[in-house]
């Protein structure tokens, strides 16, 4: 019951920014259009990403909730992790348009206009970029879940967008500086593809399988070696995640005078602690081998 309610807190977490995204992303198109002001554009591409990858995580979400399957006994857990690449590709290639139509605009200077209006939208949007970066990031933290990590740091590179593409209006509202705009949105774009980075890596990091923090793997051989008199030590030891589940695999070494009982309550009680530690529907595979 645990499980389904986060699953079920995920997903409602993912639709809510879905549709605060989309407002915004509409306030912006029609203020930047407006305005004439590229970097407000930039900001409003930025916010139907943003709707798109909330919107994809939503369907993910769903998807990675379901229980394992003939055709997937390890559950859907990764498919977090593939939305994650995907929100991570539209978002390199929404960097890469603005930087085009940057580079367009500082060939052929367009003024601003109604610069109040742009830079209103832009306090709006700073506001709300942060109320949903703390909510998303809290999500993500209490439901381990890396597609609305991912869904989090859109939203805090709105911050910064939202940031640069008010000062760009305000450096042509003050000095009359034409450029100042689309350099703003080239920066905007920069921003968001440091972002793209670190999304692919941590994506990356659980579909190839990355071992958990050597802090938790080290606790977990620590808490395995002294779970009881018999235990020798350890071999093979393995893990990885999936999604917000663990998995753990090893085998554990017992004094071949134990008997085939006990050791199968070591290896029962083995399962048990690193569940009390890690929840509980953390994978573990165990097996002893007599030494």
């Amino acid at each position: 019951m645990a499980r389904v309610g986060e699953d079920r807190r995920k997903v409602r977490a993912a639709r809510l920014a879905a549709g605060a995204a989309g407002l915004l992303a509409v306030a912006k198109a029609v203020v930047g259009w407006q305005t004439h002001s590229l970097a407000v554009l930039a900001a409003a591409v930025d916010s139907l990403m943003d709707l798109f990858c909330s919107g994809l995580n939503a369907v993910y979400l769903r998807m990675a909730s379901e229980p394992p399957d003939e055709k997937h006994a390890f559950g859907h857990g990764k498919a977090e992790a593939l939305s994650a690449v995907i929100q991570a590709t539209v978002v390199a290639m929404g960097g890469l348009w603005l930087i085009g139509k940057s580079v367009e605009r500082l060939l052929f200077p367009k003024p601003l206009e109604k610069t109040a209006v742009a830079l209103a939208m832009m306090a709006v949007s700073l506001v709300v970029s942060l109320a949903l970066t703390a909510f998303l990031r809290r999500e993500a933290e209490a439901t381990h879940s890396v597609a609305l990590r991912a869904d989090a740091f859109h939203y805090a590179t709105d911050l910064a967008s939202n940031g640069v593409a008010a000062l760009g209006i305000l450096a042509f509202e003050v000095f009359d500086w034409h450029a100042a705009d689309p350099l703003a949105t080239v920066v905007i774009a920069l921003l968001i593809l440091r972002g793209v980075w670190g999304i692919y890596r941590d994506a990356a990091d659980e579909l190839l399988d990355r071992g958990l923090p050597r802090q938790v793997e080290e606790e977990v051989k620590a808490m395995i070696s002294n779970l009881a008199p018999e235990v020798r030590g350890y071999r093979a030891f393995r893990s990885r995640r999936a999604g917000r589940v663990p998995f753990f695999e090893f085998r554990l070494l017992v004094d071949r005078s134990t008997s085939f009982e006990r050791s199968h309550e070591i290896a029962e009680e083995a399962i048990k602690r690193i569940r009390d530690k890690h929840g509980p529907d953390t994978q573990v595979m165990v097996d002893t081998d007599p030494v």
